[in-house]
């Protein structure tokens, strides 16, 4: 058995046994006074008095709780809006991994699902127009932008054939009407110059001549209007047509950036519908799968094994309606449903009085005992000590106290469960080979502290100076020897030696 256990069950014997002594005690002295009075020997029994020597006790400091699971999981409502309760497991059930905990009222969100389904079936057409609106854009752009480049092509083409051919051609055919003209002129010019020498001589007639000299005439305008042919086609006509071929290559080339822009907008429109019709589609896929999650979180199930402890219990309801859950309850979005607290691994919270708590470490040794079952202990560890004091609420606002964590062995198994009331003692220091008296053997006298040892048969007052306690004792630092005897409670009337002013003095002192 722990040591700090062996303590604690030697002082309750002990105290026990003083009660017993104590109305015995009565008794005696009620006899002796009757009979004419006598020594404290015959009023004290032996289990009143406690033999002062060297030795170890711990210093342990009391606290009380309550039991929580170490592991604790909850459960709250997944659903977006507010559902009944169609079914539920009992409260303090045991329940496994996997076990269904809660059955909400799925109705509203299965027909949600189904119109849900629709719309995503709509979204899947509408993704399948636009998909063919684009292909028919893409398509449409590729064919005019290819007739923009044949276009294109045939500018060019036309324009390399008026350079390299008619232009050529044209040229070469106004030279040769010059040329021709020239020599027209110039074979009618000379003859008319003999017909003139002939006709002077009378070869020829007058007529004859005439005729010779219109033929001149007109070769000589024909030469002139060859000449202005040529200089028309050269000064205006050829660049008329050069600009006129250059501007058809121009018009075709910008038709193509035209085309090229119109059409790469209409892809892109279409490009931006499907693209709509997509996100759509994934939008209407997304809330499906979210009310398809909803389904699914109307049928609750525990996640892992533990006692099923329901919200309303733990919190209640704020306008203080303590109503527990049950078939037909409405429960709201987020709402705590229930929490699975693992029996299997739990702990002890206590409170610790602020002044001790500084003494509390984390490995210190504890045992602890439950309301539920006051004839066991346990042994336990302390795990942690909170950062932050709590005060004692509206009841006591002055009280400042600390939690502290305790790990439980539970080697028989008990059945321990969340909330379980509890009272710890946690060792904080052992003190050694030192002399210590019990607790009940110390009293207080105006100032001083005293204890009563045994002087003639009667008990003396004998002022001491205290160190380092326990629950159950206290380290003597001077004032007693070993050997020495000391009551260890009150002595009874007319068997206590007055103090002795000057003893009072040096306690005080």
């Amino acid at each position: 058995m722990h040591r700090l256990e062996q303590h604690i069950r030697r002082g309750v014997s002990t105290t026990s046994m003083m009660v017993g002594a104590g109305a015995l005690a009565i008794i005696i002295i009620i006899s002796l006074m009757a009979g004419g009075g006598g020594s404290a020997d015959d009023i004290v029994s032996e289990t009143d008095l406690h033999d002062v020597v060297a030795g170890n006790f711990e210093i342990t400091i009391p606290a009380s709780g309550v039991l929580e699971a170490k592991e604790m999981v909850e459960l709250r409502s997944g659903l977006d809006g507010t559902a009944t309760i169609m079914e539920i497991i009992p409260e303090g059930t045991s329940v496994t991994e996997g076990q269904v905990l809660v059955r909400l009222d799925d109705k509203d969100v299965r027909d949600r699902i189904e119109s849900a389904q629709e719309k995503v079936v709509e979204a899947e057409n509408r993704v399948e127009t636009r998909a063919a609106e684009l292909e028919i854009a893409q398509k449409a752009r590729e064919s005019s932008l290819a007739k923009a480049a044949v276009a294109i092509d045939q500018a060019k083409l036309a324009k390399l054939a008026w350079e390299e051919g008619q232009d050529v051609t044209t040229r070469n055919q106004l030279a040769l009407t010059v040329r021709t003209a020239e020599k027209d002129f110039k074979r009618l010019e000379e003859k008319y110059a003999k017909s003139v020498d002939l006709r002077a001589r009378d070869f020829i007639s007058q007529n004859d001549l005439e005729q010779d000299e219109i033929n001149m005439i007109r070769a000589e305008a024909a030469l002139s209007r060859a000449r202005l042919e040529k200089e028309v086609y050269e000064k205006y006509t050829y660049k008329k047509d050069k600009q006129a071929r250059e501007s058809d290559l121009k018009q075709a080339e910008e038709e193509q950036v035209r085309i090229d822009t119109r059409t790469q907008a209409t892809v892109k429109s279409s490009t931006s519908n499907l693209e709509t019709a997509h996100a759509n589609l994934e939008s209407r896929r997304e809330r499906l799968v979210k009310l398809q999650q909803q389904l699914e979180a109307c049928t609750v199930q525990a996640p892992s094994p533990g006692m099923v402890v329901y919200g309303t219990t733990i919190h209640g309801d704020r306008r203080g309606n303590d109503e527990s859950f049950r078939v037909g309850s409405k429960v709201s979005r987020n709402q705590l449903l229930m929490v699975l607290p693992n029996t299997e691994f739990m702990i002890a919270v206590v409170k610790v009085n602020e002044a001790l708590s500084g003494s509390v470490k984390p490995g210190q040794l504890a045992i602890l005992r439950m309301d539920a079952f006051p004839e066991t202990i346990l042994d336990g560890n302390v795990i942690a000590v909170g950062v932050l004091a709590e005060d004692g609420g509206w009841r006591d606002p002055n009280r400042r106290e600390y939690s502290v964590r305790l790990s439980i062995d539970n080697p028989d198994g008990l059945q321990l469960k969340p909330s379980m009331r509890c009272t710890a003692e946690i060792q904080v220091d052992e003190v050694s080979d030192v002399l210590h008296v019990p607790v009940q053997a110390v009293h207080r006298s105006g100032r001083s502290t005293i204890v009563y040892t045994m002087d003639d048969g009667l008990f003396r007052p004998t002022p001491v100076t205290l160190g380092r306690s326990s629950s159950l004792y206290v380290e003597v630092l001077d004032g007693l020897t070993p050997g020495a005897q000391v009551l260890l409670r009150d002595p009874p009337p007319g068997t206590a030696i007055d103090l002795d002013p000057e003893q009072e003095s040096v306690s005080n002192g």
